[in-house]
């Protein structure tokens, strides 16, 4: 029995070492604020190199930001264990673009903190922990 733990342990830290791109983990300490209102309601994930999926129960809507575009939008195909984890198609996961594509503005990114502004024109404002 230890060593099929001790197995399935291993086996899951190289799962997640290859596919840290496409893992987004649950932020429970983020803050998510819309026109400067926080919302209580919404989920933040993020992933290895710090790209961000919002999902906002208000809206009902999902937003993503990856560092390699930095424009947000919604995620074609996501994967989700509710509250916990999230998996992305690939690496460099497609998405739909919240406005007109040619006008869509990038987002503002650091380690700390992400700011767009979503399909209603509403300022997202995203606070990493």
């Amino acid at each position: 029995m230890r060593t099929i733990l001790i197995g399935g342990a291993v086996l899951l830290i190289i799962f997640v070492a290859v596919f840290r791109q496409r893992i987004f983990f649950r932020d429970p300490l983020g803050k998510v604020e819309r026109n400067g209102i926080s919302q209580d309601g919404a989920r933040l994930y993020i992933n290895y190199s710090n790209d961000v999926l919002v999902e906002d129960t208000a809206v009902g809507r999902r937003y993503l930001v990856e560092a390699w575009n930095g424009v947000p939008g919604v995620p074609k195909q996501l994967a989700c264990l509710t509250g916990l984890v999230c998996w992305t198609d690939a690496t460099e996961a497609e998405g739909f673009s919240l406005g007109n594509a040619p006008n869509q503005v990038h987002a503002a990114m650091s380690a700390k903190e992400v700011t767009f502004d979503d399909e209603t024109g509403a300022t997202m404002r995203i606070q990493l922990r």
